[in-house]
């Protein structure tokens, strides 16, 4: 498995271009660094969307079970945000999260780049999607490059926090549904993969609404110690 935990809280958001330089400091030296502390999340990764893609940031955090995301220490810590959090996401222009329960990992590793595709399974199809998506992460990891492919998918009633209010006015997108997620040591060979999603016909599998997101690179990770 490439991931280190059954949960996953993912994370895609905006600021201005002013606001670029305190936002990134935020990320690496307080937020992952902040989040990592909590009792049974493992990791925290933080990318950038290459070639000016929307949404330009991607922040992924695994945790061991979907409790340490919905209870505990992560949850005091989003009903108590920091001064620099307040600043910082009082800013967002775009923001769009959800904590999700991994139902497919194969690879190993991680990857200097990385994707997502957001979906949803027609009514009654969820069993056909989730079949099709656990061969195709298996398939995915086979090809060239690619390192890791995951399926995660979104929890419902996730209570509101001062935190997530803090960027209530950015602009949002529908909750997540499914995620497709694809992770690469080359940015060229994880189009290709891309390609083979979209090529899927996912439709035709109980699936709709695929939407591609852009390529990512990956900028800072931090391991829970």
């Amino acid at each position: 498995m490439a991931l280190l935990g059954e949960a996953i809280l993912a994370v895609w958001n905006e600021v201005a271009p002013a606001d670029e330089a305190d936002f990134a400091e935020w990320y690496v030296r307080e937020h992952i660094p902040e989040r990592t502390s909590v009792p049974g999340m493992t990791r925290g990764r933080k990318y950038r969307a290459i070639d000016g893609g929307s949404p330009a940031n991607m922040a992924l955090y695994e945790a061991r079970s979907l409790d340490v995301l919905t209870s505990g220490a992560y949850r005091t810590q989003l009903a108590n945000p920091t001064e620099w959090t307040k600043r910082v996401t009082s800013r967002f222009t775009f923001m769009r999260r959800a904590i999700c329960s991994v139902v497919a990992d194969a690879g190993q590793g991680e990857g200097g780049f990385a994707t997502v595709f957001h979906f949803c399974p027609a009514a009654g199809a969820a069993d056909e999607v989730r079949a099709w998506v656990e061969r195709l992460v298996s398939e995915l990891v086979g090809m060239p490059a690619i390192v890791a492919a995951h399926c995660w998918v979104a929890a419902e009633g996730e209570p509101a926090t001062p935190t997530s209010r803090l960027s209530a006015r950015a602009v949002s997108e529908p909750p997540v549904g499914w995620a497709l997620a694809i992770e690469a040591a080359d940015a060229d060979a994880l189009r290709v993969a891309c390609d083979t999603v979209t090529a899927s016909d996912l439709a035709a599998r109980g699936g709709m609404e695929l939407r591609r997101y852009p390529i990512y690179r990956l900028q800072y990770a931090l391991i829970s110690r």
